[in-house]
């Protein structure tokens, strides 16, 4: 697997996500429809690798087979079921509640699942606005909006 070159529009990633997937080709489908940038250079039969969307785009998801994923853990391990259990939580960062919004739109036409937990008052309490989803192997997304100008860090609007 050779590393692809760094550029504007290929940015090293410096953060990997790995994910066991039951089926590769609809995951693959599904994220790349979430606008998600594929990485052919490091791609394979077995995983699917991509940038997220700005201003994420730093960040690498690696969804492997099934098979695949239990290479890269701990002798005797199972692979979890994420619809049965949970470990992690993945949470994007967004400009705005309408980038925050759009993630929900495009996951639901894509497949996935709108709000499998809701925040009280999606998040306000907390200074922020946050809405979950769920892809189609049952990992658990969300997008995060600080409130009052806490997202002035966070470029991309609408991402």
């Amino acid at each position: 697997m050779s590393t692809p070159a760094a550029d504007a529009t290929n940015p090293t990633p410096t953060f990997f996500l790995n994910l066991p997937t039951t089926s590769l080709p609809p995951a693959t489908t599904f994220y790349t429809t979430l606008g998600f940038t594929p990485v052919p250079a490091w791609t394979s039969p077995t995983t699917a690798v991509f940038l997220l969307p700005a201003p994420n785009q730093h960040i690498c998801l690696m969804l492997h087979t099934q098979a695949c994923f239990q290479q890269f853990i701990r002798p005797g391990s199972a692979v979890a079921d994420a619809r049965a259990t949970q470990q992690t939580l993945f949470s994007i960062g967004c400009r705005d509640r309408e980038g925050v919004d759009a993630w929900l739109e495009r996951v639901e036409g894509a497949g996935g699942k709108r709000d499998p937990y809701v925040m009280e008052g999606f998040g306000e309490g907390e200074g922020m606005y946050v809405r979950s989803w769920e892809d189609l192997d049952g990992h658990v997304w969300e997008g995060v909006c600080l409130l009052d100008g806490g997202g002035d860090g966070v470029e991309g609007k609408g991402e």
